[in-house]
């Protein structure tokens, strides 16, 4: 037998020259493989990397973007729980009320905190220390507010008090909005880099593919659908409201953008309908914010019910809908607008026992071949809004191109966006005017009037006349009167010397400024501050503003008053009022109406007006002052009547008051007829 561990010799021959090579072969195919794998695995790898940091930015956007809604809900439920508290009929419902005040405003504050923990990138750095700066300056308001509500102060204080955190609520939302949008702009870069990113694997895998088809088809098509996922979740973040579903301001401006440029390119019309919920607020800040966010939802289905299947519409923001109408006449969009209106009257919306009936603004514009741009149309829509609810709320306005009302309203929102501009970039500029002695005012120091400019971008000088109605309307006065304190308590400080006594100065204040007790502060804290003598001071108030709320004008006077500070009645004689308030106003100059002075040499009437005021001023121990003074003949007449100083271009013209230098206390000289 042969041996039971015999082995043949085919099996003990090394490996034949055809198995090298398939073993060389199938190595290189191995190694190709391995490195197929590897380029596939290394931009998969990286991708997978920058998609997961991608998504923690866009996590982080909107986890900021659910603080900056919850300081915007708690900003308003404190707003309207202090009218609850002025309108509460008993003590006890006053309690009540003040008591979810306080909770508001301790969610305020916390949300406040909140957002400030999760850091800021960017330009969110300028925005949210401008936001914690306004915050700090109108917190203080809620609770005085609140404490005069609770101590039954007197209606004209209260009244006061809440325009004033009306006036102060609006910077605070408004610097919200910015850091929300820009927490969307950020995820919208977010998703533009991830749709590149993955164009780029897109292009690197098919050759690669090719090669390894059968080993990583399965993988390579997991991961491209698990890209698109994600991306179509980045999408539907960037454009559409989570809370309603429909698409978000954003989406809206770029498909209304879309539209006007296909009708430039092939003529159509169109419209554009702008809703403002009325009594929205009211729902909100009786109940709680999520029944305010279950009510959106209720109206968006209320409007899709109400429109055709191929309109667009949009959530704006808050309470804010936008509706676009293609191929859709002036006559049918007005239409479809009252159908909207007609579906509102039949809805109610009930929270425990509580019943609330809804309306809705709308403003409607047409969108022709010769729309310039979707600020325009946007714009009058906006304008068309504000009307229909000035007008009375539930209804709808036509945003006419001749309507003067709706060019006023976007003249005005230019005058406030131009304004702010105007601060931020500290494009004003301040001239003087010499207020010489006339008869019996002293001559002993110099006395001038400071005068505001604002710098426009080409450099033009424009006078407040032009702009200052507008920032009185809007709550923006105040903000220049602080600009103007602040800068010319600084140059007083710099002009006081041993060698020239400091040149008294008259500062001109706005209604906003008499109605805050924060400027009141601020002009107290900035006189200690530079060093200045109040005694050189004289705030000039006109005497319109100064009768419309004379309980809190009299109370600041009063009270700077006590610091040295001085005052003077401008536009005296212009209200024709009974001249009772004088006894109570602490001024100390009566500045008589230039319309009255321009004109005496001519005008007996208005030569015996400015005659008897005088009488009255010298009566009462005020000093008078005339201005418009333009010729020397005037000057003389006004000296003959006892006039005590004169301001106007027979002495100077307005200058910059950089300009100024100390010299001889100077006089007016004139030439008697």
């Amino acid at each position: 037998m042969p041996p039971a561990h015999n082995i043949s010799t085919r099996d003990q021959r090394p490996f034949s020259k055809r198995d090298r090579t398939q073993i060389l072969l199938t190595s290189i195919s191995l190694g190709v493989i391995a490195l197929l794998v590897l380029l596939v695995s290394i931009p998969l790898v990286q991708n997978g990397a920058q998609h997961r940091g991608m998504q923690n930015l866009v996590e982080a956007s909107t986890h900021k973007t659910a603080v900056i809604t919850t300081m915007r809900n708690a900003l308003w439920q404190k707003t309207a729980g202090l009218q609850h508290m002025l309108l509460a009929d008993t003590a006890a419902e006053r309690n009540t009320y003040y008591r979810q005040f306080n909770e508001d405003s301790a969610s305020y504050l916390a949300a406040a905190s909140h957002l400030a923990s999760l850091g800021t990138l960017g330009d969110e750095a300028a925005v949210h220390t401008q936001l914690q700066q306004q915050a700090r300056f109108s917190e203080p308001y809620y609770e005085s507010t609140a404490k005069l509500i609770m101590d039954a102060a007197p209606a004209s204080l209260v009244t006061a008090a809440m325009r004033d955190i009306a006036a102060n609520k609006e910077p605070v939302l408004a610097s919200l909005d910015r850091l929300a949008d820009i927490q969307r702009s950020r995820a919208m870069r977010v998703l533009d880099a991830s749709r590149q990113q993955n164009t780029f694997v897109r292009r690197l895998l098919p050759g690669i593919a090719l090669v390894m088809l059968t080993l990583t088809g399965a993988g390579v098509r997991y991961v491209f659908l698990h890209l698109s996922e994600k991306n179509r979740q980045l999408a539907y973040h960037c454009s559409y409201d989570p809370l309603t579903g429909l698409i978000n301001r954003r989406e809206f401006e770029s498909r209304l953008d879309r539209l006007i440029q296909q009708t430039r390119e092939k003529p159509a019309i169109h419209a554009l309908l702008y809703m403002d919920l009325d009594q929205f607020k009211l729902v909100n800040d009786s109940c709680s914010h999520a029944a305010g966010d279950e009510l959106l939802g209720q109206v968006t289905r209320l409007l899709l019910g109400a429109i055709r299947q191929r309109d667009t519409l949009g959530r704006l923001g808050g309470d804010e809908f936008g509706l676009l109408l293609e191929n859709c006449p002036l006559g049918k969009a007005v239409e479809l607008a009252a159908r909207i209106q007609r579906t509102f009257d039949g809805f109610q919306y009930t929270r425990g026992e509580k019943t609330f009936s809804l309306g809705a603004s709308i403003g409607v514009v047409l969108i022709d071949d010769s729309t310039s741009g979707i600020a325009s149309v946007l714009s009058a829509a906006d304008a068309a809004c504000y009307i229909a609810k000035e007008s009375g709320r539930n209804r709808v306005q036509l945003a006419h191109l001749g309507d003067h009302r709706i060019q006023q309203h976007q003249v005005e929102m230019q005058w406030v966006s131009r304004l702010k501009q105007a601060l931020a970039d500290d494009r004003f500029t301040l001239f003087y005017q010499p207020v010489v002695p006339c008869a019996g005012g002293s001559s002993r120091e110099r006395h001038i009037e400071i005068l505001l400019r604002m710098i426009d971008e080409d450099g033009t000088l424009i006078r407040p006349g032009t702009f200052l109605p507008a920032a009185e309307k809007y709550n923006m006065a105040a903000h220049l009167d602080r600009w103007i304190i602040s800068r010319v308590m600084e140059w007083q400080a710099q002009h006081s010397n041993a060698a020239h006594p400091p040149p008294t100065i008259t500062v001109n204040l706005t209604e906003q400024t008499l109605r805050s007790p924060e400027m009141l502060k601020f002009i107290i804290d900035r006189a200690e501050s530079t060093g200045i003598a109040p005694q050189h001071v004289i705030f000039e108030i006109t005497e319109s503003k100064a009768i419309a709320s004379l309980p809190s004008t009299t109370n600041f006077m009063l009270t700077l008053r006590g610091y040295g500070f001085r005052f003077s009645l401008d536009k005296f004689g212009s209200g024709l009022s009974t001249f009772t308030y004088l006894k109570k106003l602490p001024i100390d100059f009566l500045k008589i109406d230039g319309t009255f002075v321009r004109d005496i040499l001519a005008d007996p009437v208005d030569y015996a007006m400015v005659r008897s005021f005088n009488e009255l001023g010298q009566l009462l121990g005020k000093e008078t002052i005339a201005e418009f003074v333009e010729s020397l003949n005037i000057a003389d007449e006004l000296r003959k009547i006892g006039i005590n100083y004169a301001q106007g271009h027979a002495y100077a013209a307005p200058a910059p008051l950089g300009n100024f230098v100390h010299a001889v206390a100077p006089r007016l000289v004139v030439v008697s007829s």
